[in-house]
Parts: structure tokens; sequence; C-alpha cells
């Protein structure tokens, strides 16, 4: 028996946008890339968008802007979520930072926030939400939680682009 991880996932125009790329040797930060990235930032309300091949990518660039930019520096801790993927780990523990890891609510697989409260300490610099499998977090209550203190608060979104909350 055999079991197809997906079908093929692309039409008539995917393929031919494919081409169209292919054709133009464009391969990397090509005019079409720019288009996107514009695009992209209009639709979410950013001022920037940037294109990276990957997830894992945009999170090594977000935490090695920060600590080039001296907001994170080595040994700082960074409370994550328990469950997550090891790209959310990876890049923190690469630049030095202590890692501190909190539970996670059954109901929503993100992080525990009555544990979250209890686990921010004068030490923590940064928090780093994953939004896991199309499910938000609770950024209200994140924000509330941190209230006023000197927090970083990142968001992993790859798996919940465009989720609402509430």
């Amino acid at each position: 028996m055999e079991y197809r991880l997906c079908d093929f996932p692309w039409d008539e125009n995917e393929k031919k946008a494919i081409i169209d790329v292919v054709d133009s040797g464009d391969f990397t930060m090509g005019k079409k890339v720019s288009q996107f990235e514009n695009e992209f930032a209009k639709k979410f309300g950013s001022k920037y968008a940037i294109m990276v091949n990957s997830g894992s990518s945009a999170n090594l660039l977000a935490i090695a802007a920060l600590s080039y930019s001296k907001k994170l520096k080595y040994g700082d801790e960074v409370i994550v979520p328990a469950v997550s993927w090891s790209t959310t780990y990876c890049p923190l523990q690469q630049f030095g930072l202590k890692l501190i890891f909190v539970d996670i609510d059954k109901y929503t697989l993100n992080i525990n926030l009555d544990m979250l409260d209890k686990a921010i300490s004068d030490k923590t610099k940064m928090i780093f939400l994953v939004n896991l499998l199309g499910n938000p977090n609770d950024f209200k209550r994140v924000y509330e939680i941190v209230g006023n203190r000197d927090i970083i608060i990142a968001e992993d979104n790859c798996e919940s682009l465009g989720a609402n909350i509430d």
C-alpha cells in the first residue's frame, strides 16, 4: 500500500510562473521576489517584508539581527514553548542564549500563559512565541503579563499566517 505525502500542488498558472522565472535567469532577489515582498508587506500592514528560503532561515536572521544590534547578548534568557520545532531553539542556542522552556496549554498547544507569567524573571530578555498549527497565541494576555518590563516579544508565525485573534 502506498500513501502520497501530498498531491501535485501546482496548477497551470503556477507552472507558467515557475517557467517565467527560469526563463528570466533571475533566480534570487529578482523582480518577482521584490514584487512579492512589497505585496506581502502591504497585505499584512508591515513597512517591510524580506523573502528568505525558509522559516528556519527567517528565525535565524531575526535572532542574528537582535544579537548583532545588542538587543540580545550572550547568556540572556529567552522563554520558549516546550513544544515547537528545532528551528525555534537552534538559532537561540547558536547565539549563546539561555533557553527557558515553559510547558504548553493542552487545548491550544501554545505556551501556557499561567506558566509563562511565573517563568518571567529579571533575567528574561525575550519571549519567543510560536503560533502552533494555525493557532495564534493570546497576545493580549501576553502583553498584559509582560506589562511595562523591557522584554522583547518575538513570534514565529509561519504556520498561522493570516490567522485571527478573537
